[in-house]
């Protein structure tokens, strides 16, 4: 795709509207509960499979996080990600993959190569830690120099009396808070699966993936008009420095907007608690800041992989996730490429005689792209190969564990539980049936089963791509650790003791799939 050209129907990524939440809950509470009646009638009905399949073990899926784990990052179009899309295909050629296709597209990597933020305030120079601020534009080498100016969380108010012009602009980048003991109390799920009684109606959760007022745009779409940056740019801005006030850490990487769209300006990340020295300083006369950003773009490539292992019957069964990752991305999501690697492993031992239905196994890259990977296989099949798919299964941080911020520290501790997450299925009574039953069945931990529009928008994650573009039915798993698309992420966050466990559901969810009548 070339990077240039406005794409207007690709969707946004996820935006919390709480107002639109709402009024969109309001109209979907009547259709869940009429859903939640008929899957009681429907999952008694359910027969267990003849044929047992059994997922891997703990071990072995361990085996395959930790190789795709072995680089410190997947970024699109790098050598890191190529070399973890290469062990990918022989893995699913090794397994019994028929045709696996290694679909390659253009990309333009942007590569950070040093970045560093100094403070000149009160006849003193400070350095302030720091992390890049993706797909803006390099320095020189010297970097930026000017005055700096805060302007809060730059709302359209906040910029109306400020002149930003030649100015460096600070600006705190909120996050949004979700009440999710209170909605799933107003707007009752298909299913709450919390064994535990871990969360109750005061329960809220930091939608730390959602930069509120730096929201991304389309891919190849125009600049969006609510955003702290955009404004800063039309203002004359020669750069901002980015607080991320609201992240349950001190933390300062953070890999977004990853929406694939490049920025005219530097921008860095500070952390919370340095943001409060930088704000602070920004508000002393004659303040500047020194900007450093160096770097380069370059023209690469990426590669989707694919294949199928065939059935009894071409309509199929698609099980994904995305390659790619900002940082180590053991749940972002190493883990999801993990699961689908164990499926495969699970049906693959299994004769093509006693497969009711072909597997789609797809596992594209360039979520952190605008989901770019996953529009290109939409697009282009969403007319033929994707006719033949009953739905598709998406595995996204399964087995990311709970963390929360430690006060005294500043930094993350580990809770008792997984991260909180959800199941978001189309709202289909035969999909979510199964679904349910497979998930009381493993006593499945801290997940809501929800409608896919639930946010009034696309399923969060992967999924929400291939909706857009195809007229795929979806059962989309994903949790929401703190941790995503930072530095954080790594192998010590995922639940190694739930591997099996949590494969075995899935296993055992597509085998009642596998039971389903042919699409008509």
């Amino acid at each position: 795709m070339d990077q240039t050209e406005t794409n207007s129907d690709s969707p946004e990524e996820f935006t919390f509207d709480r107002k639109k939440m709402i009024a969109n809950l309001m109209e979907l509470m009547p259709k869940m509960k009429d859903l939640r009646e008929k899957t009681k009638e429907i999952i008694p009905t359910i027969r267990k499979p003849e044929l047992q399949v059994i997922a891997p073990d703990s071990n072995t899926i361990q085996s395959d996080l930790e190789k795709i784990c072995s680089v410190p990052h997947r970024r699109i179009g790098t050598e890191e990600a190529h070399e973890i899309e290469n062990f990918l295909e022989k893995t699913c050629k090794e397994l019994g993959l028929d045709n696996v296709e290694k679909e390659t597209f253009e990309v333009i990597n942007w590569v950070a190569t040093d970045w560093k933020l100094t403070i000149e305030a009160n006849d003193e120079t400070i350095e302030m830690p720091c992390f890049y601020t993706l797909n803006t534009e390099f320095t020189d080498k010297k970097g930026i120099t000017a005055p700096l100016i805060y302007v809060r969380a730059g709302s359209k108010k906040d910029f109306r009396k400020i002149d930003v012009n030649g100015k460096i602009v600070v600006a705190d980048i909120e996050f949004p808070t979700f009440p999710v003991g209170k909605v799933i109390k107003m707007a009752e799920p298909y299913y709450v699966a919390d064994p535990q009684n871990s969360f109750d109606e005061s329960t809220e959760v930091i939608l730390t993936f959602v930069l509120t007022n730096f929201l991304p745009q389309a891919l190849g779409g125009k600049p969006r008009e609510d955003s702290v940056y955009w404004r800063a740019v039309r203002g004359g801005a020669l750069g901002l420095i980015l607080i991320l006030r609201d992240a349950p850490t001190n933390i300062n990487s953070h890999w977004g907007p990853y929406d694939g769209s490049f920025k005219p300006v530097p921008a860095l990340y500070v952390g919370k608690y340095d943001g409060m020295k930088v704000r602070e300083l920004a508000q002393t006369k004659n303040s500047q800041g020194t900007l450093i950003l160096n770097g380069y773009k370059e023209i690469s490539k990426a590669n989707n992989i694919w294949g199928i292992l065939p059935g009894q019957s071409e309509e199929m069964i698609m099980v994904s996730s995305h390659t790619d990752s900002a940082f180590q991305g053991a749940s972002e999501d190493g883990i999801g490429v993990s699961m689908v690697l164990a499926q495969l492993r699970a049906w693959s031992k299994i004769p093509k005689k006693d497969r009711p239905k072909s597997l789609l196994f797809v596992l594209t890259t360039g979520h952190l792209y605008g989901g770019i990977g996953a529009e290109q296989f939409a697009r282009k099949y969403k007319g033929s190969l994707l006719k033949k798919v009953l739905v598709d299964v998406n595995l996204e941080h399964l087995c990311a564990k709970d963390v929360e911020e430690d006060l005294d520290t500043h930094n993350y501790r580990f809770t008792n539980n997984l991260a909180l997450g959800a199941v978001f299925l189309t709202h289909d009574e035969t999909l979510v049936a199964h679904t349910i039953k497979a998930i009381k069945e493993h006593n499945i931990e801290r997940m809501i089963l929800i409608p896919e529009n639930f946010f009034n928008t696309p399923p969060i994650g992967e999924a929400g791509h291939f909706t857009t573009h195809s007229d795929l039915k979806v059962i989309h798993w994903i949790r929401n650790p703190y941790y995503l698309l930072t530095a954080e992420d790594t192998l010590d966050k995922i639940a190694m003791d739930k591997l099996h466990p949590t494969a075995q559901c899935v296993t055992d969810l597509i085998n009642s799939l596998m039971q389903l009548p042919a699409k008509r």
